[in-house]
């Protein structure tokens, strides 16, 4: 539970407590929604924040929050988190995990850039956003929210973030190959692996790094990150909202002048790929993988997500045009604002399916007692054996 400081610890809950935490929860569609209103309703501070360079081409007020972002994911990172789900009857899990979402669900992007969606950047940004790793928070939040394991979910956020650095740029050389024109106007895309890959290095892998070295060896780094984490957490969500405002504000006058009709197939697109990640990967992990069910949870739902901040970041080292880098942008923002919303309907189904997971393995637990107590030989299973076999139940049942 999120506290904040100065709150009273004991008694009802007063209106503007109850606002405020509200606020804090829903924290990340909320800005991405007042990004995008602000880009369309007033789009010039966003588009010349979006055109400050240094350094020749380095667009300084995108790549800073960024920056940011990672620096403070390394701060609260906390490695004893993820020890529990290293442990052997987790790793085939995990080994799927991590190639799902670095290597299979980006095979999508072959389909994806076929579709005949108008501007063509729309196509384009939903093949960048299918390559990305997963989320950053959202992902471990809706996991906790389902009941699945979250530290298996966290090892999988962590380490597909780093691995996606190394990953994406041989993908959207695959997928986008360099001769593709841009609908915008703006010429070919700079896919350049080398390119990419040492500019992802320098504002995800290496901040991450040195976030996560600071906690470990800067005297009261720890300490400070465990005090301000919902501080800091709301911060580097602005700072994620932020970016996602200068690049749609750059787009602005693109995005009004689209129709009804292509902005709806857009939007249709970026939900059904979720949706098409969703069923794909809980299918395999529930008929083939079949690990207990928290952890099955999490895979499916990690690997199912996609980080639109990182696919916002590659998107603006593919293109030096601010419209074009608006029009790819959408897509990804669309796609992982619908992501919290079926999320949100699936933790209902999930959560309510691990609770009654747990009162079977209570009531398990209590017969073994009662015959163990009474001299028998225990007839039902022990609840370690509830929770290896979860898959009991139909594949229809919730």
């Amino acid at each position: 539970m999120l506290v904040w400081q100065g709150a009273t610890p004991a008694g009802p809950k007063s209106s503007w407590d109850k606002a405020k935490a509200a606020v804090v929860k829903n924290f990340l569609p909320l800005a991405f929604a007042t990004a995008l209103v602000w880009a369309l309703v007033w789009p010039d501070p966003g588009a010349y924040l979006v055109g400050l360079k240094v350094a020749g081409n380095v667009r300084i007020a995108q790549v800073l929050p960024v920056v940011l972002v990672f620096l403070i994911s390394g701060l609260q990172l906390d490695t004893r988190d993820m020890r529990a789900a290293l442990s052997a009857r987790n790793l085939p899990t995990l080994a799927y995990g991590l190639a799902a979402i670095l290597l299979v669900t980006p095979l999508l992007g072959l389909a994806l850039r076929e579709l005949p969606l108008e501007p063509k950047e729309f196509a384009t940004g939903l093949t960048v956003f299918s390559v990305a790793p997963t989320t950053l928070g959202v992902g471990v939040a809706l996991t906790a929210a389902c009941g699945g394991n979250e530290a298996l979910a966290l090892l999988l956020t962590v380490a597909t973030n780093a691995l996606a650095v190394f990953t994406m740029p041989p993908e959207l050389q695959l997928l986008l190959p360099p001769a593709a024109e841009g609908a915008a106007g703006a010429g070919a895309l700079n896919v350049n692996v080398w390119d990419l890959l040492t500019k992802l290095a320098a504002t995800v892998l290496v901040p991450f790094v040195l976030g996560k070295a600071a906690r470990e060896y800067l005297p009261g780094a720890a300490a400070f990150a465990k005090a301000h984490r919902t501080r800091l957490s709301l911060f580097s969500t602005s700072c994620l909202a932020f970016v996602v405002w200068q690049t749609l504000s750059s787009a602005r006058d693109l995005l009004l002048a689209q129709q009804p009709g292509p902005l709806a197939a857009m939007v249709v697109a970026a939900l059904g790929m979720h949706l098409f990640y969703l069923a794909a990967n809980f299918a395999v992990v529930w008929h083939l993988l079949r690990p207990p069910l928290r952890e099955a949870i999490a895979v499916g739902i990690m690997a199912s997500q996609k980080s639109a901040p990182v696919a916002v970041t590659v998107i603006s080292y593919l293109s030096s045009n601010p419209a074009q880098q608006g029009l790819m942008a959408l897509p990804a923002v669309v796609g992982q604002m619908g992501q919290i919303f079926i999320g949100a309907a699936l933790a209902r189904q999930l959560s309510a399916l691990v609770a009654r997971q747990k009162e079977a393995e209570a009531l398990a637990a209590k017969q073994q007692q009662q015959q163990q107590q009474a001299g028998g030989s225990p007839a039902v299973p022990h609840a370690s054996s509830v929770e290896a076999a979860p898959w009991a139940k139909k594949p229809g049942d919730t």
